[in-house]
């Protein structure tokens, strides 16, 4: 197959590999047009929440008092489909994102004043073992009576999701369900909504797993854009992506950047940095195991690697 070799490979295969990529940058710019209209037919959909004052901060709790959806845009035509069927837009998800945290500021001690979006900064994490957890759980290791009598010798909330969509944590631990006969709790349910199981999944189930894949290309669509092709190409002739944080991109890891440091390991570099003609491998080139040299048959191919 046409360029699938990574880690053992002729040195023209290299050639060839990196010739194609370099000329084919002159696409980007219609490939981050066609993600765009993408994005634009997708849409977007946004969950409003309850804020909260905290330290300074403005924290979101989960509390959901709001949703709004692009007007005409696919998911906005899914949504009014899921509403007219009786179902809830915002029980479907969360539909919160880590973007969604804005730092306000830093003081000296580089303690952040951030304005959330989304609770818990857009990011269904496991909770660390302390008393830092908002859960009705007292453990403190190093404080087993605080002051309200509560023995801290119970179950520990580590690994626990910060979420109230994580029951356990509701419930006071991962307890036991008692005297109840969970049999029988679930026939019960069973009975109460087997006669319309197929109704939920065609008029309301269905609908949902299309918006939540919707969102989840949304998603992927603007990381290619924004991260991966941002990251490959950087700016450069590139206006489509701006100036880029040199904290959150490396120049260094830029295709073209990628190229001439590879290039002037297979192959005898003038002063200048340049190639003459990928004629000359390196006098090292026998001593890399992850290469070697070219034989007539690749040569006459241009070593594409089929």
């Amino acid at each position: 197959m046409t360029f699938d070799k990574m880690s053992v490979w002729p040195r023209g295969y290299f050639r060839a590999f990196s010739s194609w990529l370099l000329k084919n940058r002159r696409d980007v710019s219609k490939k981050i047009a066609v993600i765009d209209a993408e994005l634009r037919r997708i849409g977007e959909i946004t969950v409003k929440y309850r804020t909260y004052e905290s330290g300074g901060s403005v924290l979101a709790s989960e509390d959901r008092v709001g949703v709004s959806v692009t007007k005409g845009s696919s998911l906005g035509r899914l949504v009014q489909a899921y509403v007219a069927q009786g179902g809830n837009p915002l029980d479907i998800s969360p539909f919160a994102y880590p973007s969604g945290t804005e730092v306000v500021s830093v003081d000296q001690e580089g303690l952040e004043t951030i304005k959330e979006q989304y609770p818990h900064g857009g990011i269904v994490a496991p909770i660390s073992v302390g008393n830092d957890a908002p859960l009705p759980i007292p453990f403190d290791p190093e404080n087993p009576d605080d002051e309200n009598g509560d023995t801290g010798w119970g179950g520990s909330p580590g690994g626990y999701l910060r979420t109230d969509a994580y029951f356990p944590a509701r419930q006071g631990g991962r307890m036991h369900r008692g005297g109840t006969d969970f049999n029988i709790i679930i026939k019960t349910m069973n009975q109460v909504r087997g006669w319309a199981n197929q109704d939920i999944k065609e008029r309301l189930q269905n609908i949902e797993w299309n918006i939540i894949k919707l969102c989840d290309l949304r998603e992927q669509l603007q990381k290619e854009k924004d991260e991966v092709l941002a990251q490959a190409l950087g700016s450069g002739d590139f206006e489509d992506f701006g100036d880029l944080n040199p904290k959150r991109f490396n120049p260094g890891l830029q295709i073209q950047v990628l190229v001439q440091e590879m290039n002037e390991i297979l192959f005898n570099t003038a002063e200048d940095g340049s190639i003459p003609s990928y004629g000359e491998p390196n006098e090292t080139l026998n001593y890399l195991g992850f290469t070697f040299t070219d034989v007539p048959s690749e040569s006459t191919r241009d070593a594409m690697g089929c």
